[in-house]
């Protein structure tokens, strides 16, 4: 199977909206931060957090995924019991998310980049309703979402145009994950994560790889990723969906050796975000994968994740066999995950114009989903 490069292996992105946002995301994190460590609505939603017993963390689509890693993350930082779940499953199925007695100790944290999506709406709506207290996490204070909740977060300048989510993604991600250091007095992930903005750069780094990558029509795009960051890799996986329309698997690495592996092939693009602790492990799988034909895209932490001695040079930066790009040395794995959807975007977007696609406007697709009532 052969694979097309374009002859413009360094384009301009810039004409689409969505990468235009996409490449604030660093302001849009910085902001974000700051609303988790001053604002009132941050205080009183470390107070309801701090009095939990279990924490439901929910959403749909990217906003799912986003629940996700800040579920990993915070039963890390608390040692206590945080789930995410769809929204439909909270509407749908609510035994199955939810324990029996003591609601007031069942917190509901509701994310939504619109505050408008019908879902969102209604799990505000019942988890009052039952007596949950609800925290929603958007990017507009005058949403019904917002106006609805015991306690609403607001990403500053996360707000976007775009349909596909992007700097929305990584700064509510940062925000909610700062509000959980504080809540769980994590002082190495509060201070990590006031740090994570001057490794901005790295991210707009990798975005040079992921728009290099795209100049090549794959045949199949797979994303691996651990832990925290397993979300994160099925982020990737629907953002490559919703602009480029190839097929994708999002796996965590070690899974993706009983049985995924036999699409590996030459062709197709492995992307891995390896870093912490199973490094070693999962960057074998990625190696497997190349020794099978695979071009692979590994995300490191540290030079040591990715296999090498040192940082990679930008010689070679044009191959599109196997490349290296490092995010977040130093930084503890979670507080280095809002940086790891920008290089998403730039493989999206670019691989989107490959295929003669509009990244800006993806098919069947809009801004906010609102349902019809039933």
């Amino acid at each position: 199977m052969t694979t097309r490069p374009t002859t413009d292996p360094i384009r301009s992105l810039d004409h689409l909206v969505g990468w235009r946002e996409s490449s604030t995301t660093g302001a849009a994190i910085e902001a974000a931060l700051d609303a988790a460590r001053g604002s009132e609505a941050a205080v009183a939603a470390r107070a309801i957090l701090g009095g939990a017993e279990r924490v439901v963390v929910t959403g749909a689509g990217s906003s799912y995924y986003l629940a996700q890693a800040v579920a990993a993350a915070a039963r890390e930082s608390t040692h206590r019991p945080y789930s995410a779940a769809p929204l439909s499953e909270v509407l749908l199925r609510p035994a199955g998310v939810l324990l029996a007695g003591a609601p007031a100790t069942q917190p509901v944290i509701v994310i939504s980049r619109s505050g408008s999506t019908s879902e969102a709406v209604r799990v505000v709506e019942e988890m009052r309703h039952l007596g949950h207290p609800t925290i929603a996490v958007t990017c507009r204070a005058a949403s019904p979402m917002a106006r609805l909740a015991d306690v609403s977060l607001v990403s500053p300048a996360g707000d976007e145009e775009a349909i596909v989510m992007t700097r929305s993604f990584a700064s509510m991600l940062a925000l909610l994950l700062r509000l959980i250091a504080d809540m769980a007095s994590d002082a190495a992930l509060a201070a990590d994560l006031d740090r994570m903005p001057r490794h901005w750069p790295e991210a707009q780094a990798a975005a040079e790889v992921g728009r290099r990558l795209g100049t090549v029509d794959w045949s199949r795009i797979v994303i691996l990723g651990g832990g925290a960051a397993q979300p994160i890799a099925v982020e990737w996986g629907l953002k490559l969906t919703e602009t480029t329309q190839v097929p994708i698997t999002a796996c965590e690495p070690l899974e993706f050796r009983h049985g995924p592996i036999s699409v590996c092939e030459p062709g197709m693009l492995v992307v891995a975000l390896v870093g912490g602790p199973g490094a070693g492990d999962e960057l074998r799988v990625v190696e497997e994968a190349a020794a099978l034909g695979a071009a692979t895209w590994i995300i490191a932490q540290e030079a040591s994740d990715a296999g090498m001695g040192e940082a990679p040079s930008a010689a070679g930066a044009t191959e599109t066999a196997n490349q290296v790009s490092l995010i977040g040395g130093g930084l503890l794995a979670a507080a280095r995950l809002p940086l790891l959807a920008h290089p998403a975007h730039a493989l999206a977007f670019s691989l989107a114009v490959t295929r003669g696609l509009d990244a800006d406007r993806p098919r069947h697709l809009e801004q906010v989903v609102i349902l019809d009532p039933a």
